[in-house]
């Protein structure tokens, strides 16, 4: 490729994907109805369709009533502020009878599992089968039930009580038998409760998927998937790193953004918008356990949405060298308490943001203790330093940005008005981003001496901005770790890696190191670090990435791995000023000043109907979270609206050099970082972010109401709303104007603007 092919194939590539944009969104009308947007609301009433006739009051609370047939373990509850019962599924209606007797027995159940023969093959029963033995004792506000599987050899102790809001159930590993040729694969509690039949009931299901989704009931449709995702992401030790879609197709994976993963362990379900819902969060087991969503048309007619906890998977057990094999489910049964507890929301709380507020408030309140202070409104930068580059014979490390070249990029930004900079650097050490050895501790001569750097930390102090070095220990490529000693192991005995569907690339193919060295070199390099003086970090992929390491004899489990993870986080956290994340789970949160790289968008299955702010909601005004890269698929003018409204801050990836000088590098798909070229870009982008979100900097998202498609109003606690107006027309809202695709901030909220709850 020449110098002139180089620099100018971005600019075609954008011209082309924008002109096939604008005849995309002409085909499909109103865009701001499909699903990386939130539809406008129905303020309906709802009708309970459920009596009590043949259920026995078993516990209840100053807010709900628990009742359970005792024979089929069928449940109803009862919420005592709205008077509206809560059930599964109704027998003399249409849509029970078109099941067959299997599902007929599972709508009814309080528990559904799911098991594997000898030959791994598995099947599913509920615990209202009439095969199953069971017996009860009444405990202290509820129940427990002994559950014998008798057709599958399987028994155990399930508790069901009233706490407060929530109904709480229990499976303690220790009371799991199996004494036959049959073996537990999975769980799920009360799997229909607040199921619904097509759309009788105007409503949806919530799914934590990205920043969050909805699946709005509706008519039976013909999808060949449902919702399923792990909770914190595959685990590596053994899950198909393959992903399928609804076209029966596998995901390619030569994207720079990877789909999105489920950050937090919730549901809901909601039954009539502000009038009803159930919020399901995994107490225990969490990183055992999938939310999972099957619309209406999915196996039966109904809608409905649970928590599922793993014991058991299939996995590829090895019969040749070639790496051959099949399919087999594991021996050993993966050990924990599953917990699940559905709290009951009504009124005002009942919606997705009623959902995130009560997250907040009740789960994470120890958590997200911490409130941004300021009204400054901080930009991220993330300066490549150095990498590797391929040669004729063998490769080299080449400068990118070296550190007197980042000082001037920091200089010009800030003397252009951009404040509150996070600089984040990474290719610092030797052999750069992707040759780096990840077991040493090194700087990379060719960014400059040390004392460059620290220059560049010395004035970081006086000019107020702040220096972050960023490593990745987790995912890596063959030049940075040693592949017979480092390497994760996964159930079948290989190391654990993921290929690129290009093979004609360089390094096509990523390593996950094993946990527990990733957790010891991190702590190594950090504790180094400090010691000269440094005192800001980032990581990416340890935070996101959990995975346990299973080589005979040396098992470390995924439940392990959260317990290092976090305890690494811990003593890291004591070690210095500010931590930054790349996307990462709940359990990271308590430690981290910043997480990068937040979803703003959901998969977009074609099931999901509307993306929602659901973890934005939730980490407001306690955490700074920032956009992706601007300058990587998020700068067109709805993705800065989008920032806006999500109350997500900027942040861009740069390089001193052209693109077409690191064309030869694993830097080569980043289609434009030069920071020449983005200079205005950033500085007219943070101008406007800043403007916006100085007004509402340090306080939490209290409401968001979208008046018809593309206008959205977010309220915050401080008493200020963003309205903001996607649309190509100016829109008038209590005689104020928001220009065409353009915000505005009030001291109104959306009820005093007339936009208030029917």
């Amino acid at each position: 490729m020449s110098e002139f092919q180089g620099k100018y194939k971005f600019l075609i590539i954008t011209i082309y994907l924008l002109v096939s944009y604008l005849t995309f969104s002409q085909t499909i009308g109103n865009e701001f109805l499909s699903n990386r947007f939130t539809r406008p609301e129905r303020y309906v009433d709802v009708s309970s369709p459920f009596t009590l006739e043949g259920y026995t009051k078993i516990g209840e609370s100053s807010t709900l009533e628990l009742w359970i047939d005792l024979k089929t373990t069928s449940l109803r509850v009862v919420d005592k502020r709205s008077r509206y019962i809560w059930g599964d599924v109704i027998t003399t209606h249409e849509a029970y009878s078109e099941m067959n007797d299997t599902w007929k027995a599972i709508a009814k159940s309080i528990i559904l599992i799911e098991y594997f023969d000898d030959r791994g093959i598995s099947n599913v029963i509920g615990s209202a089968d009439e095969t199953v033995e069971k017996s009860y004792t009444k405990v202290k506000d509820g129940i427990e039930f002994r559950f014998n599987f008798k057709k599958v050899d399987i028994s155990f102790l399930l508790s069901v009580r009233v706490s407060e809001d929530r109904i709480v159930f229990q499976l303690k590993n220790g009371t799991i038998k199996e004494s036959g040729n049959y073996t537990l694969a999975s769980v799920i509690f009360a799997p229909f409760l607040g199921s619904t039949v097509s759309n009788e009931i105007d409503g949806y299901v919530f799914v934590p998927d990205g920043p969050g989704a909805l699946i709005r009931f509706s008519k039976p449709a013909h999808y060949l998937n449902w919702f399923e995702k792990r909770v914190y992401g595959k685990d590596y030790g053994i899950d198909n790193l393959a992903s399928v879609n609804d076209l029966r197709s596998k995901r390619p994976n030569d994207f720079l953004r990877e789909e999105p993963s489920i950050l937090t362990p919730v549901f809901g379900i909601v039954h009539g918008v502000k009038k009803n819902a159930i919020f399901g969060v995994v107490t225990s087991g969490k990183e055992y356990s999938s939310i999972i969503a099957y619309p209406s048309g999915i196996l039966t007619f109904y809608n409905w949405s649970s928590a599922k906890f793993l014991y058991r998977q299939k996995y590829l057990q090895p019969t040749s060298r070639s790496g051959a094999g099949i399919q087999v489910a594991q021996k050993d049964m993966n050990k924990f308490d599953a917990e699940l507890e559905i709290s009951f929301l009504t009124g005002s709380d009942a919606d997705y943001v009623g959902m995130a507020k009560y997250y907040r408030d009740n789960y994470l309140k120890h958590i997200l203790s911490k409130k941004i202070v300021g009204n400054d409104v901080p930009i991220a930068i993330s300066l490549i330093g150095s990498d590797i580059e391929k040669r004729v014979i063998g490769y080299r490390t080449i400068p990118i940005t070296t550190f007197k070249q980042m000082e001037k990029i920091v200089s010009e930004l800030k003397s252009s008005g951009v404040g509150n900079l996070k600089v984040i650097i990474s290719g610092w050490q030797k052999g750069g981003i992707h040759g780096n050895k990840i077991s040493k501790f090194s700087f990379e001569d060719s960014l400059g001496d040390l004392d460059d750097l620290m220059n560049l930390l010395k004035n970081s102090k006086k000019d107020g901005y702040d220096v972050y070095l960023l490593d990745n220990v987790t995912k890596v490529t063959e030049k940075q770790i040693n592949l017979k000693k480092e390497v994760g192991i996964n159930l079948s005995q290989s190391v654990i890696y993921e290929d690129r569907d290009n093979r004609e690339l360089w390094l096509y193919r990523s390593y996950y190191t094993n946990i527990v060295l990733a957790s010891q070199y991190v702590f190594e390099k950090i504790t180094k670090l400090t010691e000269k003086g440094i005192q800001n970090f980032a990581l990416n992929e340890y935070g996101s990435k959990l995975y346990g390491d299973l080589k005979y004899g040396h098992e470390f489990f995924r439940s392990d791995a959260l317990k290092l993870v976090e305890k690494t986080l811990e003593g890291i956290r004591k070690k210095v000023n500010s931590l930054y994340l790349s996307n990462p789970n709940d359990y990271t949160w308590k430690y981290v000043d910043g997480i990068l790289d937040i979803p703003m968008n959901c998969s977009q299955y074609l099931f999901e109907t509307d993306t929602v702010p659901f973890l934005q909601i939730v980490l407001s005004g306690s955490i700074d979270y920032f956009a992706p890269y601007v300058n990587n698929s998020f700068f067109s003018r709805i993705d800065i609206l989008k920032m806006i409204e999500y109350g997500a801050l900027p942040s861009f990836l740069l390089t001193w050099v052209d693109n077409y000088l690191i064309k030869k590098t694993p830097l080569w798909d980043y289609p434009s970082t030069k920071y020449g070229d983005w200079k205005i870009k950033i500085i007219e982008t943070y101008k406007e972010v800043s403007d916006a979100l100085k007004n509402v900097r340090g306080a939490k998202i209290v409401d968001r109401f979208v008046i018809e498609p593309g206008i959205v109003v977010v309220s915050y606690d401080n008493g200020k709303s963003i309205v903001v107006n996607y649309t190509p027309k100016t829109y008038v809202l209590n005689e104020q104007k928001i220009k065409p695709q353009s915000w505005i901030v009030t001291n109104l909220n959306s009820i005093n603007l007339g936009v208030g709850r029917k």
